[in-house]
């Protein structure tokens, strides 16, 4: 697109607009940039915060399963039990002495679960007793006691062999998964068996602990979403989580991270913490807990102060657009009178001063255009004044030069010198009447010349027709407007040309008919002067004539730039056109080179 076609106001209309345009974009992403990173920001933060909480909740939960393991593994008639490497006594002690023993609130209790253990025995979780070489002797639960060997347990063989636990791993028992550690048991220093004792991992922890951190939670467990506070997990969201938990920790990773996921077309950003240690290639199930926020809910403010933002944008643009309007009319106004002004002078009305309308550079440069324009509209005056008064002079003294023309012809001894002083006269005569027409015109560069030619022929006529001859001039004249420099030369040639055929064309008295003819079509001016007379001789050149009148013609046409036709012959008469293009020549219109021609 080309600006430079546009006007001021349209261009200073186009950079408010666009100006507003500009900064409502700069501020909606600035504002949504600045605010989607802090809103993440803080989201991370709050993140790492609540992971502070898992790690305390698993320190507690290893320290208070510890604890209750070493106090049982202790206990004397445990001991007995165990060395006895019986099953039925070590399961009489398990739920007959320790199930009262062991009779505490676990730390996420379970609602609706009351009373004994043997009733609500997964609010405890689990227990379980081993022989020296890792085989079950008895456990908390009723049911068929295993008969392999439980070394591939993490945790047991390390106990087996005397070590302490330094954490506790994930078991898989009858589909419930368990936070276990394993403790081995002594008699004088020596390993007579192993305690394993384990918390239930269930979804009421994760809602207790969802409410209390204000996220959701969720627990994935051999790569299972085994509880989960996030409304309606669907599979899509089980499978990328734990796509996403893979990717994270597969070359063992940091013990925490945060990443950014799809879950129902909505983006959420989840922390993922591991629940024990990623590194450790003796946990044989490998257990997260992942914290998970919305970032399309908690964007909402965000997406609320882009509409506000957006709405007083808008605001910001109509009103851009008002202001606009409103500066760049005053602005331009000033500006579009002026040109008014200039395209008034162009049709020279000096008249109507351009309107002040306002105090500042543009005021005062109209201030200055009225009083140049009121300087050149009274030159132009003292101009015309004096023009006139010069036409109106000269027009006296042609008129006062035919006079004596007119004298000096009635004293002429001979017919040749009174044509010569007829001719001057009417020469003189045709020129005067210009200036005539000149001192009455308020236009000196458009004269009526249909007017002139009516004027200069009825002077013709004066001359040469005496009373009682009847008038043989027909004229068709249409209006024609003609600068004052073409207005001379072409009124001199039709003096020429008509008082040429009143010499020439009818010696023997004939009837006199003489045809003057004056078009315009377009900006063609075509005068036509046609007699019926006896014709030019037959040897008669226009471009070699040596006789003033056609030498006249010649010079004449020459100031013209007119084509010259001639068409004659003995009976049929002369018809001369002389036809050029109208225009404003400039110059002196009375300048002709005739010297050195016949007189």
């Amino acid at each position: 697109m080309d600006l430079s076609n546009l006007s001021i106001r349209w261009k200073l209309l186009a950079g408010f607009v666009g100006l507003a345009l500009v900064v409502l974009l700069v501020v909606l992403l600035s504002v949504s940039r600045t605010i989607d990173n802090r809103i993440r920001s803080d989201i991370d933060a709050n993140f790492r915060e609540a992971g502070k909480v898992f790690g305390q909740l698993q320190d507690i939960r290893f320290r208070q399963l510890n604890q209750t393991a070493t106090l049982v593994a202790e206990m004397p008639y445990m001991k007995a039990a165990i060395s006895t490497g019986d099953v039925n006594t070590v399961e009489n002690q398990i739920k007959q002495e320790l199930v009262d023993l062991l009779h505490f609130d676990p730390m996420i209790a379970v609602e609706g679960e009351a009373g004994n253990f043997s009733e609500a025995a997964d609010s405890i979780g689990l227990v379980m007793v081993f022989d020296r070489e890792g085989r079950p002797l008895g456990q908390l639960r009723d049911a068929v006691l295993p008969d392999h060997s439980f070394t591939d347990r993490p945790g047991v063989a390390s106990a087996l062999n005397g070590g302490a636990p330094s954490q506790s791993y994930i078991w898989e028992k009858q589909e419930q998964y368990y936070n276990v550690i394993t403790i081995p048991v002594f008699i004088q220093d020596q390993v007579i068996g192993a305690l394993s004792l384990g918390y239930p991992i269930r979804n009421s922890e994760a809602e207790m602990l969802a409410e209390l951190i204000e996220y959701e939670v969720s627990y994935v467990v051999d790569g299972n979403l085994l509880a989960t506070t996030v409304p309606s997990a669907a599979d899509a969201y089980r499978t990328q989580l734990a796509g996403t938990i893979r990717e994270t920790f597969a070359g063992g990773g940091s013990r925490a991270a945060t990443v950014e996921m799809e879950l129902e077309n909505d983006r959420w950003l989840v922390y993922i913490l591991p629940m024990g240690d990623p590194g450790n290639t003796n946990a044989a199930i490998t257990g997260y807990y992942t914290i998970g926020k919305s970032l399309t809910e908690a964007l909402n403010p965000l997406r609320a102060l882009q509409q506000m933002i957006f709405i007083i944008g808008l605001g910001g643009i109509v009103l851009a657009v008002i202001l606009g309007i409103t500066l760049t009319n005053n602005f331009t106004r000033p500006i579009n009178l002026l040109l008014e002004g200039i395209g008034r002078i162009e049709q020279n009305d000096y008249e109507h001063p351009v309107k002040v309308v306002s105090r500042d550079e543009f005021g005062q440069l109209t201030e200055t255009f009225n009083k140049l324009v009121a300087n050149i509209r009274e030159n132009l005056r003292e101009k015309e004044i004096l023009l006139a008064e010069i036409h109106h002079r000269v027009k006296n003294n042609l008129a006062v030069i035919t006079g004596l023309l007119q004298l000096e012809s009635q004293n002429a001894d001979n017919i040749h010198t009174e044509r010569i002083l007829k001719n001057s006269q009417l020469r003189i005569h045709s020129m005067a009447t210009v200036h005539e027409m000149l001192y009455q015109s308020q236009d000196f560069n458009n004269l009526s010349f249909h007017q002139f030619v009516n004027k200069m022929v009825g002077s013709i006529r004066n001359v040469y027709l005496s009373n009682g001859h009847s008038d043989p001039i027909e004229l068709e004249i249409d209006e024609v407007q003609l600068n004052v420099n073409q207005a001379v030369p072409c009124g001199l040639i039709i003096n020429e040309l008509v008082t040429n055929a009143f010499k020439h064309a009818y010696p023997q008295g004939r009837d006199e008919s003489i045809m003057i003819r004056l078009q315009q079509n377009e900006d063609t001016v075509s005068l036509v002067i046609e007699d019926r007379g006896v014709g030019l001789p037959d040897d008669f050149s226009y471009e070699e004539s040596d006789t003033l009148g056609f030498t006249l013609v010649r010079i004449l046409a020459k100031q013209l730039s007119a084509d010259i036709d001639i068409d004659t012959g003995a009976g049929v008469g002369t018809r001369i056109t002389v036809s050029f293009e109208k225009e404003n020549k400039k110059g002196a219109s009375s300048s002709l080179n005739i010297a050195g021609h016949p007189g």
